[in-house]
C-alpha cells in the first residue's frame, strides 16, 4: 500500500528479516528467505526489481529487465543534451568517473564507449559506486527523450540488503570517509524532490532501523516497516506444511500432543528456528516433548538477546513453599493471580515489589511464578556498552514479546536496570526508559505480558514507570516478619535442628532474640544452626540454639533498611497490605520520618 499510494518512496524494512516466508507458485508451495519472497510478490508487469547486496553484484530479478535497463542506460550515457528533455540531468557523476579511473572532469560529457556492463562490473565489491549507480538508474527512469517518451517505462523497485553495514549509525565525524560518502549519496538520492514525486522505490533492509545512519532514518520521507516475529497461526501453518511435505519428512512428526499445542509452546521462535527443531526431531526419530520445545525456545531467545541480557527461568518452588507472609500470600492467590492469568480488560500490565533488602521479595515472587506455571523471562541487563546496541536489543525484545503468549517479565534490582528520563540522563538511557514505559502500557501486550519489577529502592524508579497503567497499578510491599509471621519463620529456622516442638516460653525468648531479623537473617541463622548441628552430629538443645543466636551480630544496615521500609509503606497502593490500621495521619508520620532520615544522610 505504501508503494502503490506513493506515501513513501524510501522504506526501511527491519525486524524479522532473516526468517522464512511462505509462497505459493501454482501447485508448488514453500518457505523462502525475505528477498526472494519480495521478488516473488512484486513480480508483476510494469516493475523492474533490482537487488544489491554488500560485496556482491547488482542483480536484476529477470534477465530481460537487465537488458532493458542496459539499452536505456547506454542510450542515456551516449546522448547529448539536445536529444533529451532539457530538465533531465545527463552530466557524468564525479564518483563514477573517479571510481573507474577516468580523468574527465565532471563538466565534460563522458565518451560513449563507457558501457553499462563496465559500470556494473566496477560496482562489484565497491558499495559506494554501487549506490551511486543505483541512484543513476532512478535518474534514468525519470529521463525522457525529445518526444517526451520515457527511456525506461517500468517503475524501479530497488532492494538494498545489509544497509546497516553500508550506512552505519554514528556521528558523521566519527565515520570513515567512504561511510560518509555513502550517507551523502543516499541522503541526496532520497531527498531529491524529483525522486520523491516519481514512481521508483528504494527499500533498505536491516535487522534494526537504529543501526542505519540516523541522517537517513530521521528524514520525514523515510518510513520504517517492521516485520514481526511469526504469530501462532503462522507457526501452526508451517508445522502443518512441514508435516505434509514428503521431501522433508518420511513419516509424520512424532509429537507428545497436537500441532496446535506445539504451535502454542513455540511462541517466540522464528520459522527458521522452528524448522531446525523439526528437522532434528525427524532425523532422530524421537518423540518431541514439551521440555525439549521449552529448551529450544529458551536457547533461541538467549541467542537473540544474549545470555547476559535475558534468562528463561522455571522456578522450582511455589507459594506453598513461602514461609510467613500469610497476608501477602493470600492477597497473591485471591487478588493478583486472577488478574495475571486474565486476558480481558481486568488483566494487569505489571506491578512493582518493594521492601527492604533481605525481606524475601525475589523468593516470594519466584514462588508466584512457579504457582502460575507460565514462562518467566528474567531481564538482566538491556543496556549495552556498544554504541547503538541498546536500541537493537530493545527492538529484538519487543519483537519477541509481541509473539509470546502469557509470560512474566521478571526484573530484579529494577532501580539499576532502568534509568531516568530527565535532562541530566544520557540520551540512550532516556530513549530506552521511554520505550520500556511505552511497552508497559501498550494495549497490544496487555493480557499477554505482565511486568514484575523488584527493587528495595522504589524511590529510585522513574515516576513515569510508577504511574497507573504501568507498574503503578499495584505497588506491593514485602516487609520484615512480625507477630505470627515471625513465629512461623522461627519454627522454620529450627525445624531441622531440634528434636521436637519447643515450649511456648522458649519460643517467646527466641522471638525477642530475633526481634530485628529479616527473612534473610532467619535464613542465615538457620544455616548457622544446621552447621552447628552437623559438627555436633546431633540435634541441638535450647541453650545451644540460644548461644548461636546470641553470638550473632546483625550487619550495620539498620538505618537504610528502615528507610527502605518507610518508602515501601509510603509507595504501597493497597491499604490491605499495610500493617495495622491505615490513616492519612499515619502516612504523614512516615513521610516525616523519611525526611528526618534524609536529613541525617540516610538516602541510599
Amino acid at each position: 500500500m505504501l508503494i502503490n499510494s506513493g506515501t513513501s518512496r524510501s522504506l526501511v524494512l527491519s525486524g524479522n528479516i532473516h526468517d522464512l516466508f511462505f509462497v505459493r507458485d501454482g501447485d508448488d508451495t514453500g518457505y523462502i528467505p525475505l528477498v526472494p519472497f519480495l521478488i516473488h510478490g512484486w513480480d508483476i508487469p510494469g516493475f523492474t526489481l533490482i537487488v544489491y547486496e554488500l560485496n556482491g553484484p547488482i542483480r536484476f530479478a529477470k534477465a530481460a529487465e537487465r537488458e532493458k535497463v542496459k539499452r536505456a542506460f547506454n542510450i542515456w550515457r551516449g546522448s547529448t543534451e539536445t536529444n533529451l528533455d532539457r530538465n533531465a540531468s545527463v552530466s557524468v557523476p564525479p564518483l563514477i568517473q573517479q571510481t573507474v579511473g577516468r580523468t574527465t572532469s565532471p563538466e565534460v560529457d563522458e565518451p560513449t564507449e563507457t558501457s553499462f556492463t563496465q559500470y556494473m562490473n566496477d560496482a562489484i565489491g565497491s558499495p559506494t559506486l554501487a549506490l551511486e549507480l543505483l541512484r543513476q538508474f532512478c535518474l534514468l527512469s525519470r529521463t525522457t527523450n525529445a518526444q517526451g517518451e520515457k527511456l525506461l517505462s517500468e517503475k524501479l523497485i530497488i532492494l538494498i540488503e545489509a544497509t546497516d553495514m553500508l550506512l552505519p549509525e554514528g556521528e558523521i565525524r566519527s565515520l570513515s570517509l567512504q561511510d560518509r560518502h555513502r550517507v551523502s549519496i543516499v541522503q541526496d538520492w532520497i531527498s531529491d524532490s524529483s525522486f520523491m514525486e516519481g514512481n521508483d522505490t528504494v527499500i533498505f533492509i536491516a535487522e534494526s532501523a537504529s543501526l542505519v545512519n540516523s541522517r537517513i532514518t530521521r528524514l520525514p520521507q523515510v518510513i520504517t516497516v517492521e516485520i514481526p516475529a511469526p504469530e501462532m497461526e503462522e507457526r501452526q501453518h508451517f508445522i502443518s506444511w512441514f508435516n505434509n511435505t514428503p521431501k522433508l519428512v518420511e513419516k509424520p512428526l512424532n509429537l507428545w500432543g497436537t500441532q496446535t499445542q506445539l504451535a502454542m509452546l513455540t511462541a517466540g521462535l522464528s520459522i527458521q528456528a522452528l524448522r531446525q527443531m523439526l528437522l532434528s526431531v525427524c532425523y532422530s526419530g524421537e518423540k518431541l516433548r514439551p521440555e525439549a520445545v521449552i529448551n529450544k525456545v529458551s536457547e533461541f531467545i538467549q541467542g537473540q538477546l544474549g545470555e547476559d541480557v535475558v534468562e528463561f527461568k522455571k522456578p522450582a518452588h511455589s507459594l506453598k513453599d513461602i514461609v510467613g507472609n500469610q497476608k501477602l500470600v493470600d492477597f497473591l492467590k485471591t487478588q493478583l493471580i486472577p488478574r495475571i492469568t486474565s486476558t480481558g480488560p481486568d488483566a494487569i500490565p505489571g506491578m512493582s515489589v518493594c521492601g527492604p533488602i533481605g525481606s524475601g521479595k525475589t523468593f516470594i515472587f519466584e514462588g508466584l511464578a512457579g504457582e502460575l506455571d507460565i514462562p518467566v523471562l528474567v531481564l538482566k541487563n538491556i543496556r549495552s556498552m556498544w554504541f547503538g546496541q541498546t536500541d537493537v536489543i530493545f527492538e529484538r525484545l519487543r519483537r519477541l514479546l509481541m509473539a509470546l503468549v502469557k509470560v512474566l517479565i521478571f526484573v530484579d534490582e529494577a532501580d539499576t536496570q532502568f534509568g531516568s528520563v530527565g535532562s541530566d540522563a544520557h540520551s540512550t538511557e532516556r530513549r530506552l526508559t521511554g520505550k520500556i514505559q511505552a511497552m508497559m502500557s501498550d494495549p497490544q501486550l496487555r493480557g499477554n505480558i505482565t511486568w514484575l519489577l523488584m527493587t528495595a529502592r522504589i524511590y529510585h524508579l522513574s515516576p513515569d514507570l510508577r504511574r497507573e497503567g504501568r507498574v503503578g497499578d499495584m505497588v506491593i510491599p514485602v516487609l520484615d516478619p512480625k507477630g505470627e509471621d515471625r513465629e512461623a519463620f522461627l519454627r522454620w529456622t529450627l525445624a531441622k535442628v531440634v528434636p521436637g516442638p519447643l515450649p511456648e516460653d522458649a519460643v517467646e525468648r527466641l522471638v525477642k532474640l530475633t526481634e530485628d531479623y529479616s527473612a534473610a537473617s532467619f535464613a542465615s541463622l538457620r544455616s548457622d544452626l544446621e552447621a552447628t548441628s552437623l559438627m555436633k552430629k546431633d540435634k541441638l538443645t535450647l541453650d545451644e540454639i540460644i548461644a548461636v543466636a546470641e553470638d550473632r551480630i546483625l550487619p550495620n544496615i539498620g538505618p537504610i533498611r528502615h528507610y527502605q521500609t518507610l518508602q515501601a509503606l509510603v509507595n504501597c497502593t493497597r491499604k490491605s497490605l499495610l500493617p495495622g490500621d491505615y490513616s492519612p495521619e499515619i502516612r504523614e508520620s512516615w513521610m516525616k520520618e523519611i525526611t528526618h532520615l534524609e536529613a541525617m544522610g540516610v538516602t541510599r
